[in-house]
C-alpha cells in the first residue's frame, strides 16, 4: 500500500532517461512501452499475491534478487561472468520451497 518508494524511483526513472534521450534519440521512448509492461505486470502480480505470501517467503525472495543484484555487480566489475537470468526461477522456487519444508515434519 506504500507507493512512496516505487513513486521516488520513478521519479529516478525519469531524470535517467531524459539524459539517454538527449543522447540516444527516440528509442528511450519506445524503450518505455516495455519498462511500462513488465514493471507494471510486476506491480500487480504483487498486488494479487500479497496475501499468500508469509513473512518468511518474501524473505526467500529478497534474498535470491540480492543474490542476482551482486552477481550483476560482479559482471559490471569483471570479475565473473555470470548468467544472473538463470537465477530468475529461484524466484518461484524459493518460497515454494518455504512451504514444502514448512510442512515437513520436524
Amino acid at each position: 500500500g506504500d507507493y512512496h518508494l516505487l513513486a521516488v524511483k520513478a521519479t529516478l526513472d525519469g531524470f535517467a532517461s531524459l539524459a539517454f534521450a538527449a543522447s540516444l534519440g527516440i528509442g528511450v521512448l519506445f524503450s518505455a512501452i516495455t519498462v511500462i509492461v513488465v514493471q507494471g505486470s510486476i506491480s500487480i502480480s504483487a498486488g494479487l499475491l500479497q496475501d499468500q505470501l508469509t513473512a518468511e517467503m518474501i524473505n526467500e525472495m529478497v534474498a535470491c534478487g540480492g543474490l542476482m543484484v551482486l552477481g550483476i555487480g560482479f559482471m559490471l566489475l569483471n570479475v565473473v561472468n555470470l548468467r544472473v537470468a538463470n537465477f530468475l526461477p529461484g524466484l518461484v522456487i524459493a518460497p515454494l520451497l518455504v512451504v514444502v519444508l514448512a510442512r515437513l515434519p520436524v
